[in-house]
Parts: C-alpha cells; sequence; structure tokens
C-alpha cells in the first residue's frame, strides 16, 4: 500500500506506538490518551503532541523532550522488545522487525490494527493463532515466542525468517524447475505433517504463505486461518462459509462443509505446486465466481501439458493431489512424501501411478460394460420391432385373403 493512505496509516500506527510509550513512562493516563484522540483532525506523533499539551496533560518542556526522543520512544513501546523497523501491513495489523532484548535476537512482531483492538472477535483470532503456532515445532514452520497486550497494543510474536515468499518470487516472472519446486514442496508436505498429526489444519496454504529463507529452507506461515479438526463448535459456527484463497481452495472448502481435514490442505500444496511450474495458477481466471467454479467442476489441464519439460510423474503427482473428490487423492501428507522422494530419486511416484493405472482399468471396465450392453441390444430403437410385427401381420392377413379369393374362383 502507498500513497496518502499508507502515510495516514503509518502515522496513526505511530501515534499509537508513542501514546503506549508516555503511558508506560507513567506520563499520562490511558484515560487521558483516550480524551484526545484525533476526530477528523491531524494524525501523528507530533498532532497527538500538541494535542496533550493543549489538554494540559503535558507540559511544552515534556512534549519537547518527547519530540527529541521520537525515534527512542517509537522503538520501545513494547516491554521487551525494541522495534526496528516495518516489514509489511496485513489485514490485521502492521508487521515489525524488532529486538528481543532479553535474548538479544531478532524477531518479527505482528502489532494488531488499532481499529480491530476494540474488537473482541479480533483479539480473540490474534490469540488464537499464537497458540495454535506455539503447539508446533518444526523447522519448515514459523515458530511463536509470544502473544500479549501492552497498553492499547496487542501483538504477536514470531520467528523473523529473511528472504522471499513464494509469491514474491513468482510475481518477478520465475517458473521453477521441477527438482527445485519438488524440493519446497517436500519441505512443506512434512511441515503438514507435523500440523496433522497435532490435529491441526491450515486451510490456506499458498505461495504467499511460503517463506524460503537465504539457506534454501522453506517455511510456512500465517496460521490465522487454521482451525482444529476436532473443534466442532468452530466448524459449526463456519458451516457453509468458503474459508481460503480461491486459486487454491479445495472443493470441499469451497462449499463450506463442516468435516475439514488434511486433505483440503493437500489439495492446496497441489495448487501452489502447479503455479510454481507452469507460472500461473490451475484455473487462472479473473472473476472469483468463475474460479470457485472451475476447481468444482472443470477438468485439471495437467501441468506436464503446459510446460513440456516436466516429468510426466511430476503431473500424475498434481493430479492426484487436486482430484475433486477427496477420497480420490493422497490421504495422508505421508503418502504425498513418498512420492515426491521418488521424483527426486529419479522413480515414478508409487502412488499415484497405482491411482492413474486404477483410474484408467476402471475406465476401461466401464467402456467393455457399456460395449457389451450395446452389443447385446437389439439394434435400432425398441419400437422398430413393433412395426416389423405389424407388417408380418398384414402380410399374413393378405395371403390368407388371396388364397380365400383363389379357393372361390377354383370352385
Amino acid at each position: 500500500m502507498t500513497g496518502p493512505a499508507h502515510s495516514e496509516e503509518t502515522a496513526r500506527m505511530d501515534e499509537e506506538r508513542l501514546a503506549h510509550a508516555l503511558i508506560s513512562r507513567g506520563l499520562l493516563t490511558r484515560e487521558e490518551v483516550h480524551s484526545c484522540r484525533a476526530d477528523g483532525g491531524q494524525v501523528g506523533p507530533q498532532a497527538l503532541l500538541a494535542r496533550l499539551v493543549a489538554a494540559g496533560f503535558l507540559t511544552a518542556n515534556q512534549a519537547e523532550r518527547a519530540n527529541k526522543e521520537l525515534d527512542t520512544l517509537l522503538g520501545q513501546q513494547i516491554p521487551g522488545y525494541q522495534l526496528l523497523e516495518r516489514l509489511g501491513q496485513g489485514a490485521m495489523g502492521t508487521v515489525y522487525k524488532a529486538r528481543q532484548i532479553s535474548m538479544n535476537r531478532l524477531v518479527a512482531i505482528k502489532v494488531l490494527h488499532p481499529r480491530l483492538a476494540a474488537n473482541p472477535e479480533f483479539l480473540q483470532r490474534l490469540t488464537r493463532e499464537a497458540h495454535l503456532a506455539a503447539r508446533l515445532s518444526h523447522n519448515n514452520i514459523i515458530q511463536a515466542i509470544d502473544v500479549g497486550s501492552a497498553g492499547p497494543l496487542h501483538y504477536f510474536v514470531m520467528e523473523l525468517v529473511e528472504g522471499q515468499t513464494i509469491r514474491e518470487i513468482l510475481e518477478k516472472g520465475k517458473i521453477y524447475q521441477e527438482r527445485e519446486a519438488v524440493e519446497i514442496i517436500l519441505q512443506i508436505a512434512q511441515a503438514l505433517q507435523h500440523a496433522h498429526r497435532r490435529g491441526l489444519i491450515h486451510r490456506d496454504v499458498k505461495p504467499a504463505n511460503i517463506v524460503l529463507t537465504t539457506e534454501g529452507i522453506a517455511k510456512l506461515a500465517d496460521l490465522g486461518m487454521a482451525r482444529e479438526t476436532d473443534d466442532a463448535v468452530l466448524a459449526q459456527r463456519e458451516k457453509g462459509i468458503a474459508m481460503g484463497t480461491p486459486y487454491y481452495m479445495a472443493p470441499e472448502q469451497i462449499r463450506g462443509r463442516q468435516n475439514i481435514d488434511g486433505r483440503a490442505d493437500l489439495y492446496a500444496l497441489g495448487a501452489t505446486l502447479y503455479h510454481m511450474v507452469t507460472g500461473k495458477p490451475p484455473f487462472y481466471y479473473p472473476e472469483t465466481e468463475r474460479v470457485l467454479m472451475a476447481h468444482l467442476e472443470e477438468e485439471l489441464t495437467p501441468p506436464d501439458h503446459l510446460n513440456q519439460s516436466l516429468s510426466a510423474g511430476l503431473g500424475e503427482v498434481v493430479e492426484f493431489l487436486m482430484a475433486k473428490d477427496r477420497r480420490r487423492r493422497y490421504q495422508k501428507a505421508e503418502d504425498l512424501i513418498i512420492d515426491l522422494e521418488c521424483l527426486l530419486s529419479g522413480e515414478a511416484p508409487k502412488l499415484a501411478r497405482r491411482q492413474m493405472q486404477t483410474a484408467t482399468l476402471a475406465a476401461l471396465s466401464e467402456g467393455e460394460t457399456e460395449e457389451e450392453e450395446r452389443s447385446s441390444a437389439p439394434a435400432g430403437p425398441p419400437y422398430a420391432w413393433i412395426w416389423i410385427g405389424v407388417l408380418a401381420g398384414l402380410l399374413a392377413l393378405s395371403f390368407l385373403l388371396n388364397l380365400l379369393l383363389w379357393v372361390r374362383h377354383s370352385s
């Protein structure tokens, strides 16, 4: 986000950070700050200081001193952490690069947007994301460190990963070579195996949520949509709601099914692999509705048909991952891992190849049955035999009449 809206958003966040710093130093109370909130006027640290002086909550000297120390105040508003720079802006808040002072290590801190912090639902979502992430400990999953509140700020501290997302790399025009893509997808499959064994489903696997470090390690990020498979209350509340990102959503997610499980993550991983090796998502249409309907109904064009350098084995893996009927997909991440390791070893994918052969035999068997039914049935439509019978009867009657006339004539 750039332009005036971005500048105003940054100014509001800096104002919140300054307010918390002044509160934590004992110079102000939360009520005093709240009474000086901007109501349609200028926003930002200097504007807040001016309003506080006008209201008599700060002296001119205190405001001048705070303004001189602004960089320090803005960098130390969460106890135990020093904010260093802004990394990005998301729907729920801002992510900062920070230093955890006690451990002297760099971390990432997601700070909930001030406008959302007043809504208990968003506070619960932030805490829930952190608690779910804390249940996972895997080298291919971004680790949770801390969650909490400091005055008006609500934050989630996590491992800082230096690198780029797969989405950022794809947006630069890269199309992955098969081996490199399979190596990355294998790491994420291992992350999903870890999560699924602990009863968690991610529900938003996509290129934007896979970070590739400078050392080539792939890490699964953002558990904001994650859910426990046995969370019946949340499943009931979300019934009928399509949760996920359209280009990568499994059919059962689009339909809003309650009993979503790990197979939905595997479908999304297949769509992600497809995008990596072809340069575009599986059903690449501008209209969201058409994309969703394609996931439900349209036959998938195999990736090796679009990129001739890909092996047939990779195409089989993707098709198996993206079967519309989840009973015909990989049933567990462990199964996918076996086939990905086969590809890396230069072998055919065992499970995907077996599935393709089974499907082919079933189709041939069905075709033979139909052929047998056609060959055993009488030729032509059923009513043709009725007309043949009628004509035969008429011929017989004509023969009898002619016979009677001949007898009479001869007598």
